[in-house]
């Protein structure tokens, strides 16, 4: 039986297929980089290596790691960076209201404009849900 604290919270994770195309560009990559020291005329490991690692730490890190979190009580939204320990607070946390306009997700910010939280990769029926507690307009 899920705790109070677990079943007031829905995750949003990413994509599989995000994560799939994440972890793949990772590997290409890795392996221009490795290509890379075969031809000593081409000093131009670094930048593939760096770039791969970082593509495949995040490819890995978005298969378990959530893309959103929202907190139904407190109406806050929590963004988890697809590379690196980063969080980002949106809604409730900035004095912020998020809600669905009938096509996307948005915050109302507190000066009175308004902004859309971007869903690029989330996966879709974890977005169905969200939207579906969401409060409209």
């Amino acid at each position: 039986m899920p705790s109070s604290i677990e079943s007031r919270h829905i995750e949003i994770r990413f994509a599989r297929r995000w994560s799939v195309v994440m972890c793949a560009m990772g590997v290409v990559l890795l392996i221009c980089a490795a290509l890379s020291l075969l031809m000593p005329f081409v000093p131009t490991m670094g930048p593939f290596a760096l770039a791969g690692l970082a593509f495949l730490a995040g490819g890995l890190r978005s298969l378990w790691k959530p893309r959103y979190r929202y907190d139904t009580e407190t109406g806050a939204l929590t963004v988890f960076m697809a590379v690196g320990p980063g969080t980002k607070g949106i809604g409730a946390a900035k004095g912020e209201r998020v809600y669905f306009d009938g096509r996307r997700i948005m915050r109302e910010l507190p000066g009175g404009g308004r902004r859309k939280v971007s869903t690029v990769g989330a996966n879709r029926d974890d977005l169905a849900g969200l939207i579906a507690v969401l409060p409209q307009g």
